[in-house]
């Protein structure tokens, strides 16, 4: 080998050496001021904080919604069909998703007999924003809970470097309201809201007995003889999205068509469908709300499903109900109660 490159060589060799004694020594330096440790607990605790309040957090907007779901159902105690309270949803929903299967919970709320919530202050452990001035709400917030009801999460490598540290106590809230919805996807076919009035007695009753309710060919909103569905010109589909106050109207009946509106009812049998409530003389209708009819039968022009036997006299009618029903999937609310609900987590 020529000598200049076995110098260059040993050259390398020996600055290699001597990095290594560099960096030794300055992990020497690191561990003995802290800043490794300040480092580590800095990514491990707070990130350890962080995943603890997104358990919390997942736990209180599943319990605020279970709460809420329960009270757009029973307004009056907000108990569920099993028994079970808001304070005992919570505190299910709250341990189910935490990974320890361990969590605090507290409810407080407006409404269906709900302890009344303290002053929002906004600190950072409060829901977002106060609480809606008026209407319904449910309002939960979850904690850490260790073995012991400990309720500090406790540190990895923060009480190495701040001493006396025995960690931190982590909260989250969430709030959800229930109430009638905004806008809907409905069946084209309009309940007058003087007939709805009639069926339910003003909203306080919801009779489970199927019942005959005539499709009417005039345009005007009387409830006059029993009252009766109103065909919606939807374009012969029998479906519509309407919102409150919005002005619809009717279509002329046609003798021999449903407007569509067989072989969706068909599709609904048995199940709850949501039809628009209207007031007006029909030029243009208004709309009040939405309600919540479930469809055993009908007859309509050329369409006969379902059990129609309820029908006595009527050339067009549809067997049925109005009832009390909370809506998959959530929405807008911003409508009067009509027994359609929709449930929303609000802050």
């Amino acid at each position: 080998m020529p000598v200049s490159l076995w110098r260059r060589l040993r050259a390398r060799t020996s600055r290699a050496d001597a990095d290594r004694g560099a960096v030794s020594a300055t992990v020497g330096v690191l561990l003995g001021s802290g800043v490794l440790l300040g480092m580590a607990a800095l990514v491990v605790d707070v990130g350890l904080v962080y995943a603890e309040r997104g358990q919390l957090q997942n736990g209180a907007d599943a319990a605020a919604v279970a709460a809420a779901r329960v009270c757009a159902l029973d307004p009056a105690t907000c108990t569920s069909g099993d028994g079970e309270t808001p304070p005992q949803l919570a505190g299910r929903y709250a341990n189910g998703n935490a990974n320890d299967g361990q969590a605090t919970a507290e409810v407080c709320g407006r409404g269906g007999g709900l302890d009344g919530c303290a002053e929002w202050t906004g600190e950072l452990t409060d829901c977002v924003g106060g609480p809606p001035a008026t209407g319904p709400y449910v309002e939960v917030r979850t904690g850490t809970r260790r073995d012991g009801d400990e309720t500090l999460l406790p540190p990895v490598f923060a009480h190495a470097v701040l001493g006396g540290y025995e960690g931190a106590e982590v909260r989250a809230c969430a709030r959800a309201t229930w109430g009638g919805p905004g806008r809907a996807d409905v069946v084209a076919l309009a309940l007058p809201f003087c007939d709805w009035q009639q069926r339910t007695r003003n909203g306080t009753a919801f009779p489970a007995t199927p019942q005959a309710v005539a499709v009417l060919p005039d345009t005007t909103g009387d409830c006059t003889g029993g009252g009766g569905l109103r065909w919606l010109d939807a374009g012969g589909d029998c479906r519509a999205v309407l919102a409150v106050a919005q002005e619809t109207r009717v279509v002329a009946p046609v003798d021999d068509s449903d407007h569509g509106c067989g072989d969706v009812l068909d599709d609904l049998l048995d199940r709850p469908v949501l039809v628009p409530v209207v007031e007006g003389a029909g030029d243009p209708y208004t709309v009040r709300g939405f309600a919540a009819f479930v469809v055993t039968g009908f007859t309509l022009p050329g369409h006969t499903a379902g059990d129609a036997s309820c029908g006595d006299g009527v050339d067009a009618y549809v067997c049925g109900h109005l009832t009390e029903q909370l809506l998959p999937g959530g929405g807008t609310i911003g409508g009067p109660d009509l027994g359609a609900r929709v449930v929303a987590l609000i802050g």
